[in-house]
């Protein structure tokens, strides 16, 4: 039950009837509920003294940031900030968050000075009338009290009186009794008359005396009876006049007290609305527009850098193309297309990281909850960084790569799929060499991870392939046999085929029978090339003995180019000899690669073990068709 329904149940009392003869009890309470005047008076000359300190402390913080503020606008003007626009000097370029910081600090100054006027108003509107109130009541407790003690000394007044009366009438009692014992001991009639005569007469003084006792004993009775039945009731009720007047009177303050907290509150209602109509006009996109506006002025994307010849030699930009620099330039291809597909892998990889944090950021939002939206972005700002580092890494392979390609230097630069098997086949038929080759021939590799084809998504660099192979021939012509085996070569580097046991590359047998299931849809882009479906079998006709990534396979009588990494080896039987099963390893720890020749590996992973020749404490093996080196005390056996 709540106070409300509680005071509603109480019933008016009177302390006269209902407090009998509790005139100190009644005192005391007034002094309390006087002395909490007082206290409550306290309370609102130290919480003034705390908003009139707290009003000058935010006057002060405003005035400062106000004056940063001009500081700041004076320097960006004096500086060309902001002041118009080039091409647009009529142009206002105030931002809006700039006029809603105006207005939080002009508004937050209007708030301290309401602040200052509370203080003030809690002096004199209510401290003040509260002093006044408690001194009246008290001056009106204490007369109450001094009635109270007149009162009783009346009272004790008439009881002295009865007092004396009895002790009078006693003692002529006594007095009574005395004469008529000395009368019956009389032994003469002479004295015994006397002695009657003084009986009788101090029978007279009991008899007066008694009556004076009775006389006095009702007076007392009168009085007590009137003290108690009327005069302490009524200075009980007026006692209770005078509480009530002051709880009337505190009850009238604090009801000021709250209009002028309220009036508080309102004003700074106003205020915070003014705010937040200033905060809600600010719009990023707009700012960043008015921004744009203010700065914009006529600029022109600077030229590319000319050739600058050596003052030495008349000189021009064109590649050298004699056979060492294609040498030079075809081995440069290779590495570059091979530094550009490791980028793209993991600019793959870090945009699939920004994918899940934008996932997670999203949700954060949508559920506070689960998380701070705010870290999330920190990470996806991060991931976009290294991805556009990455991207300039590879715009730059690019550049070069176009620029070797443009001089049509070695392997393929014409973007033709085959051309590397038809010039190495082409060799291996006993071909002449180049004839500005007469010592050697050599051969650029370009082949990419398989990571770089997802399902669905072949990459462009499959389709670039290298042909020229170093040989030690003086005529470069390569026998028939050894055509027959450099051919029989098969390079599986998908995960799945090296699972199966696919062959790395044979030396002396040739391939009888290979087949391959379609693990991934493959439509043909250029002549040369075969379509393909996932769970097509395709029979291998050439294997990946150039390293490119590619293979020649037949799909229901159409033959063609196949990415080696959209296929799944079956089966192979070779002539001469039996592929040994591979050895299979077990990742123990987690590793991060430190360059390109090392292998990214996480604990559980299975890794086909290729080479423990490698330098010490160093393994080689492949791992989601990426070969590479990694710790070997990393891994066990299995």
């Amino acid at each position: 039950m709540d106070n409300a329904s509680l005071y509603s149940q109480v019933q008016p009392c009177a302390f006269g009837a209902e407090l009998k003869d509790q005139i100190p009890t009644i005192n005391q309470h007034l002094v309390n509920g006087i002395s909490f005047l007082n206290e409550f008076r306290d309370f609102c000359k130290e919480r003034a003294n705390i908003e009139r300190d707290y009003a000058h402390r935010i006057e002060a913080l405003v005035r400062k940031y106000q004056h940063k503020k001009e500081k700041k606008n004076a320097h960006t003007t004096q500086n060309g900030g902001v002041p118009a626009s080039p091409l647009e000097p009529d142009f206002d370029p105030t931002l809006n968050d700039g006029t809603a910081w105006t207005s939080i600090l002009n508004d937050t100054e209007a708030l301290s000075r309401d602040r200052q006027q509370f203080s003030e108003n809690l002096i004199s509107k209510v401290y003040d009338p509260l002093k006044v109130l408690a001194t009246k009541k008290d001056e009106a407790r204490k007369k109450h009290v001094q009635f109270a003690q007149k009162l009783l000394a009346e009272r004790e007044k008439s009881a002295q009186e009865r007092d004396k009366a009895k002790a009078k009438y006693d003692a002529s009692c006594e007095e009574v009794e005395n004469s008529k014992q000395k009368q019956e001991r009389a032994y003469d009639e002479k004295n015994q008359e006397k002695l009657k005569r003084s009986y009788y007469q101090d029978i007279l003084d009991m008899n007066n005396n008694k009556n004076s006792y009775v006389l006095a004993l009702h007076v007392l009775n009168a009085h007590r009876k009137k003290y108690y039945d009327q005069d302490i009731p009524e200075l009980s009720n007026n006692m209770q006049v005078l509480d009530e007047s002051r709880i009337e009177g505190l009850k009238e303050i604090w009801e000021g007290y709250i209009r002028l907290e309220s009036k508080l509150n309102t004003d700074a209602q106003s205020h915070l609305n003014s705010m937040m109509q200033a905060v809600q006009a600010v719009d990023a996109s707009v700012d960043s527009a008015v921004f744009v506006r203010a700065h914009r002025a006529p600029w022109s994307a600077p030229l590319d850098l000319p050739f600058e010849s050596s003052h030495i030699f008349n000189d021009t930009e064109e590649l050298v193309l004699d056979d060492n620099a294609r040498v030079f330039l075809s081995n440069k291809l290779m590495k570059l297309r091979r530094k550009q597909a490791q980028t793209t892998v993991d600019i793959n990889s870090r945009l699939k990281d920004m994918e899940g944090l934008s996932n997670l950021k999203n949700a954060y939002i949508e559920n506070n909850s689960l998380g701070d939206p705010e870290e999330v972005q920190e990470s996806i700002l991060e991931a976009s960084r290294t991805i556009t580092v990455l991207q300039t890494m590879s715009a730059l392979y690019e550049a070069e790569i176009n620029t070797i390609c443009e001089m049509k230097v070695p392997p393929n630069c014409s973007n033709v799929k085959g051309g590397a098997k038809a010039q190495r086949n082409s060799i291996l038929g006993g071909g002449p060499p180049s004839a500005s080759s007469p010592t050697s021939t050599f051969s650029t590799l370009s082949s990419l991870p398989p990571e770089l084809a997802p399902a669905g998504t072949p990459i462009s660099e499959l389709k670039h392939r290298a042909s020229l192979r170093e040989s030690s021939s003086p005529s470069g012509a390569l026998a028939g046999a050894d055509a027959g085996a450099a051919a029989s070569t098969v390079a599986a580097r998908s995960p799945q085929a090296n699972q199966r046991g696919a062959p790395q590359a044979g030396t002396h047998g040739s391939l009888n029978q290979l087949q391959a299931h379609v693990i991934y849809d493959y439509d043909a882009s250029s002549p040369g090339e075969l379509t393909v479906r996932v769970g097509d079998v395709v029979t291998i006709l050439e294997g990946d003995d150039d390293n490119s990534g590619w293979v020649t396979g037949q799909v229901n009588g159409s033959s063609g180019l196949i990415p080696l990494s959209y296929i799944e080896m079956e089966q192979f039987y070779e002539a001469s000899s039996e592929v040994a099963p591979i050895q299979k390893v077990r990742v123990l720890y987690d590793y991060d690669a430190q360059s390109n020749l090392e292998l990214t590996i996480r604990e559980g992973d299975i890794v086909d073990l290729t080479s423990t020749d490698c330098s010490e404490g160093w393994w080689e093996g492949t791992l989601r068709g990426v070969t590479a080196q990694f710790p070997a005390n990393y891994v066990e056996l299995i």
